[in-house]
């Protein structure tokens, strides 16, 4: 009695966890769309490499285009489905992986290096260090960075890319720092 009651348990459960799975279930078509999205949201935001953007998306065009041989041949079987569900898998964690490998570390986004500029260019004009005229200058100097930063990003984050913005990001911080002490030293 005992072990048909463990079974019918067991049988229940999982009729009731199969709607669930039944619901997690995306399409091939909607598979795409989301591992293109986060690909264009990697590029984005910093998290994946100009190199890396590349790579994943030629690994995603390889799985279009087999999908497309498959669909072919009559349309789609039950172990090709689950052959392109296993590699679109495999892509998926690659593209976690990528845009979590911090092969970027040390590198501040544009969001924290404004932050910092803008406190400092603050700190400075509330102690009259800095002019507002020289604030507005500053700040403006900052926007062309950011406006390139974004021309960069669109097709991915290449490292010449980002040495040039920390090159331009540093002379603007250093800017900012003498404008600080040249007024400290005059007024004091």
């Amino acid at each position: 009695m005992k072990k048909y009651l463990a079974i019918a348990v067991a049988a229940a459960a999982l009729m009731t966890a199969a709607p669930a799975a039944a619901q997690s279930w995306q399409s091939i078509n909607q598979r795409q769309d989301r591992l293109d999205a986060r690909i264009d949201t990697g590029v984005r935001n910093g998290s994946l490499t100009r190199n890396e953007a590349v790579r994943l998306r030629a690994e995603f065009n390889d799985l279009v285009r087999l999908e497309a041989r498959y669909r072919a041949s009559n349309g789609l079987s039950f172990n090709e489905r689950a052959d392109l569900d296993r590699r679109f898998d495999n892509l998926s964690q690659r593209i976690r992986y990528e845009r979590n490998d911090r092969d970027d570390r040390g590198w501040q986004s544009i969001n924290q290096r404004q932050r910092h500029i803008d406190s400092r260019i603050d700190f400075g004009v509330q102690r009259g260090y800095i002019s507002r005229r020289e604030a507005t200058r500053l700040r403006a100097e900052f926007n062309d960075i950011a406006r390139l930063e974004v021309q960069y990003r669109r097709n991915g984050l290449s490292n010449p890319e980002r040495r040039e913005l920390d090159r331009r990001f540093d002379r603007l911080s250093a800017t900012v720092e003498a404008e600080l002490r040249d007024r400290n030293n005059r007024r004091g």
